[in-house]
């Protein structure tokens, strides 16, 4: 059953992600972003329950759809960017590998979103895209970007990267940590096979940037990370 209810998620998931990617190059010359976003927002998450993936959204705070924020969750499944998009409390802008900007129809469309590239083996590069992040914060808009880089392929919480944390520092916005619970039972790695799995998201406590002004870029990794291991375990076995 598992290997045929992962060919109709590919399938219809496929069909409706190229979609979703089309329709975003056809609706740029007649709406705002931010609309096309929530265009987006509501395809994904249609996307995500014809193919019976589901999430419980959690809020241990009230986002302020006033304010900006840099959100920043764990990342260990191919679909995380999917449900982060799908359940965006707010319009954000993420930071993404170079690499896709040149995938057929994705990369058009994110560069549409105004996503950030990234590649994360210059340096110089690097700083470059969170540079415009921080111009993208001060012109109101909040960041996503996934502290560990890339998707970690043991199913726990990978190393985090220090310049998501010195870019946190030296931006006028509060921290949200995320934590994704039951994502890593979805695609196992080096597979296909897809489990429906009921996942939850969780936007954790917020770190003030007060706070984070006053806090090493260690001691600042330190924080999220535990907060996010800690919402995982709270939030793991509870319906």
């Amino acid at each position: 059953m598992k290997i045929l209810y992962s060919i109709y998620a590919w399938i219809v998931g496929g069909l409706l992600f190229i979609f979703n990617m089309t329709m975003v190059i056809i609706l740029k010359p007649f709406f705002k972003v931010e609309k096309i976003f929530n265009f987006i927002r509501f395809s994904f998450k249609l996307m995500l329950n014809l193919i019976l993936l589901r999430a419980k959204v959690i809020y241990e705070e009230t986002i302020d759809k006033n304010k900006t924020y840099i959100f920043m969750p764990n990342h260990v499944s191919l679909l995380d960017a999917v449900f982060a998009t799908a359940y965006a409390p707010v319009f954000y802008n993420a930071i993404e590998a170079k690499s896709h900007f040149s995938w057929i129809l994705y990369g058009k469309g994110i560069k549409i979103l105004g996503q950030i590239p990234i590649d994360r083996k210059n340096l110089n590069s690097s700083l470059q895209s969170f540079e415009l992040a921080k111009e993208k914060i001060q012109n109101g808009r909040s960041i996503i970007v996934f502290p560990e880089g890339t998707r970690s392929r043991n199913g726990k919480i990978g190393k985090f990267k220090s310049m998501p944390f010195k870019f946190a520092k030296e931006s006028n916005a509060d921290i949200v940590p995320v934590a994704f619970v039951g994502n890593e039972k979805l695609v196992p790695e080096d597979s296909l096979v897809i489990a429906p799995t009921k996942i939850k998201i969780v936007f954790g406590k917020q770190i003030k940037n007060s706070e984070i002004k006053n806090l090493t870029t260690q001691e600042l990794k330190d924080k999220v990370k535990n907060q996010i291991i800690e919402m995982k375990q709270k939030y793991k076995d509870k319906k």
